[in-house]
């Protein structure tokens, strides 16, 4: 019988380098990766499905992800090298950012399910392996709870039509969907972020989430609204991780909530989903808080929350 996961993430795993002009670091990272960690560290048995090298950072990767608790599919080793972003810090403030990545991930991430699979980023945009990505989804769909964040990188993910087709794709097969403002002004500029999500949810998801950075978090429903307020926090990093610890806690409030593909929970009330969102906040609070990207244990973040 196929080992049962809590969750498969299927997506990019790779080095991050920062250069402020005085010091380079280097750390594991990609959205993907850091949603597997964000779940690992809930206490869900989670499966990152991947490509990396067979190179020092490929080993870096694995390395940390094995040490986090995340379980790297076997086909993830696939690629000569791994993959790298380079932040270079301007005088300004702004960042000048190198992309090094290439995303051809296996076909099959081998004898697993998982109850909740998750995709987007750079890996639901990249080719050649976007496509993958998506097929392994639809195989998924009606068996596992599909959950898509698009968090677009624009240098990566081609024109904007395009990336529109290929986000309808993921939103269609998923039952929860979340973007960040950022996302939605690439995607559509020129509409209101919660008319985006109120489409997107005739178009088949149970719960679309908007993130707002430092404002909080918005949810749209069948019954209407929920917004949750954000948190302040003095911001060790720049943000680094928050949107992707958000996302992890939202898949596991999620599974503690219902069965597989049931979403019942959210149809039962708002405040649920606002307890659910505040949550999520609450991990994100405490990430960015922090330098590394780390996201907060269970017993961190039931702290935290006060339950």
């Amino acid at each position: 019988m196929s080992p049962r996961h809590d969750v498969l993430v299927v997506g990019e795993a790779l080095i991050d380098v920062h250069d402020d002009g005085m010091t380079i670091r280097e750390r594991v990272g990609g959205s993907a990766g850091t949603i597997a960690v964000g779940l690992a560290r809930l206490g869900r048995d989670t499966l990152l499905h991947t490509a990396i090298g067979r190179d020092e950072r490929g080993r870096e990767i694995s390395a940390y992800l094995t040490a986090s608790g995340v379980g790297l599919s076997d086909s993830s080793v696939t690629q000569t090298t791994s993959s790298v972003t380079r932040a270079v810090l301007r005088i300004d403030g702004s960042a000048q950012h190198d992309f090094r990545i290439h995303w051809e991930p296996a076909a099959d991430p081998g004898p697993s399910s998982a109850r909740a699979v998750h995709a987007g980023s750079v890996a639901a945009y990249l080719e050649p392996g976007a496509r993958t990505v998506l097929d392994l989804v639809r195989r998924s769909y009606g068996r596992s709870l599909i959950t898509f964040d698009p968090k677009i990188e624009a240098a990566l993910v081609g024109p904007r039509d395009d990336a529109r087709r290929r986000t309808l794709e993921f939103v269609a097969l998923a039952g929860i969907v979340k973007a960040s403002e950022r996302d939605l002004a690439f995607l559509y500029p020129d509409d209101d972020p919660l008319d985006v999500l109120r489409d997107w949810l005739g178009r088949g998801p149970d719960l679309a989430v908007l993130t707002r950075g430092v404002r909080g978090a918005t949810a749209v429903t069948a019954r209407g609204i929920v917004d949750v307020p954000g948190i302040p926090v003095l911001y060790a990093e720049a943000g680094v991780g928050g949107g992707d610890v958000f996302m992890s806690t939202l898949i596991d409030s999620a599974l503690s909530l219902g069965s597989d593909t049931s979403m019942r929970w959210v149809r039962s009330g708002a405040p649920l989903v606002e307890q659910v969102l505040a949550r999520s906040v609450q991990a994100a609070a405490l990430t960015v808080a922090r330098l590394g990207a780390v996201p907060p244990t269970a017993e961190e973040l039931a702290s935290a929350v006060g339950v």
